[in-house]
């Protein structure tokens, strides 16, 4: 079965991995469920993050990096450093971790947050920074805001295991459903991101 099928089951749970020829990075997506499924068999998050689970597999592609998504998941998996998606993400032991969530515009303070941590918010800035110059270049995506100053986003992801350690430089994406849910905004949007985030890692490369 292909992932984007994979990715439009609703009723199952499944813990999706694919392997990539980079591994300085990999992208994770820990509470993924097809459009039109708002909800997850999970007590401690039920919200899904609907239709990121296509967002990370075309990022994983431009990328050309590891995949994990948690799809329908009945763990709040991103929390839980004994959860199979975080174990997964230990043995492959990546510099780099870029996770996509989703939210629904109510909490957040910018359309799209980036966290990295709060001993790591210079990450997240730079990124946040370099997204924005992008986006402005494109009409359909320029209208968003976006930050990723720890003090001043909503979602900080300070209960994320995957986001606060030392084990790597995580960033913590939250994106809004508008985005989220047409194919015309988020394929720009990950080409975007994906740009920004190999720059980043070769200007790392050569310090």
């Amino acid at each position: 079965m292909y992932m984007d099928q994979i990715l439009k089951i609703q009723n199952r749970s499944m813990l999706v991995f694919e392997e990539g020829v980079n591994k300085r990075i990999v992208v994770g997506v820990p509470h993924h469920a097809p459009l039109g499924v708002s909800e997850l068999p999970c007590p401690d998050h039920d919200d899904s993050d609907e239709n990121t689970g296509f967002l990370g597999y075309y990022l994983a592609q431009l990328l050309e990096c590891p995949l994990i998504v948690a799809c329908n998941y009945f763990i709040d998996s991103n929390k839980d450093d004994k959860s199979d998606y975080f174990v997964k993400l230990v043995d492959l032991s990546p510099q780099f971790l870029v996770e996509l969530h989703g939210h629904a515009g109510e909490k957040a303070r910018y359309d799209i947050e980036i966290s990295s941590g709060k001993q790591k918010s210079n990450w997240s800035s730079d990124l946040a920074m370099k997204l924005r110059v992008k986006m402005d270049q494109v009409s359909e995506l320029a209208p968003y805001t976006i930050s990723g100053d720890y003090k001043n986003i909503y979602f900080k992801a300070s209960r994320s295991k995957t986001i606060v350690t030392d084990q790597w430089i995580a960033y913590h994406i939250e994106i809004p459903f508008s985005i989220r849910k047409h194919r015309s905004l988020y394929i720009p949007f990950c080409e975007i991101l994906a740009g920004c985030l190999k720059n980043i890692m070769l200007v790392d490369q050569k310090k």
